[in-house]
């Protein structure tokens, strides 16, 4: 019997560490304005949980998150670094308040860090750069690993409704098989979202999330939190 593991399998594999809750950049930290929303009271169930989620993953990873992670997996691919750059700057003017603006340029420097750690021959020309953000990180090293990029966005969608589901498992809080039964529910949306995101013209990419702008701006002076945004 073959025990082999093929190319397609290591590929895999490196999306699933890219992905995981362990890797250390301190995803499970944040909420996005969950930890507001449920103390405000627009989230109070499971079915609310589910409407926020839906909304911000339709609105906010189709038209932001997606598009923007596709076109810089390619601006790596060319080794475009003004490109990078630029798509970089795109995605901080997307986040809307100061703490979702601080999240993800925390989480590019962990992430770099932890890329460096990995292979510092991987960054040593791009640390200065994808630095910045976290989603240039990703593009990088999924180009790197000749990950496809419809599978990075698959694995970055899993990876944002699995830590969004986290939060409200705790804030709410849920039942452990509530939060499966949400995440399941949510799962079903990612492909339609990813077709769509590889639409998108660079002209739409972007829209406002104004509940999320105000729970995040709420967030920055809520009296207890556990979360950082």
């Amino acid at each position: 019997m073959d025990t082999t593991i093929n190319t397609d399998s290591l590929v895999t594999l490196r999306l699933m560490s890219l992905m995981s809750p362990t890797l250390p950049i301190g995803s499970f930290t944040y909420s996005q304005g969950i930890e507001t929303a449920v103390e405000e009271g627009w989230i109070i169930d499971k079915d609310d949980a589910y409407k926020w989620i839906s909304s911000q993953l339709y609105c906010g990873l189709t038209y932001t998150d997606l598009p923007i992670l596709k076109k810089l997996y390619y601006a790596c691919n060319c080794n475009n670094v003004e490109e990078v750059v630029r798509l970089g700057h795109l995605l901080l003017s997307c986040r809307e308040t100061s703490e979702l603006r601080q999240e993800e340029m925390n989480r590019g420097r962990a992430l770099t860090k932890v890329l460096e750690g990995l292979n510092n021959s991987i960054i040593s020309d791009w640390k200065n750069v994808i630095n910045k953000n976290h989603l240039s990180g990703f593009a990088l090293i999924g180009s790197h690993w000749n990950i496809p990029v419809t599978e990075l966005l698959l694995g970055y969608s899993w990876s944002w409704l699995e830590n969004q589901v986290s939060a409200v498992v705790k804030i709410i809080p849920l039942g452990q098989t509530q939060g499966q039964q949400l995440l399941h529910k949510l799962l079903e949306l990612v492909p339609n979202a990813i077709k769509q995101s590889m639409e998108i013209n660079d002209s739409d990419i972007g829209r406002s999330q104004p509940a999320l702008a105000i729970a995040s701006s709420l967030h920055e002076t809520q009296y207890t939190r556990i979360f950082r945004s």
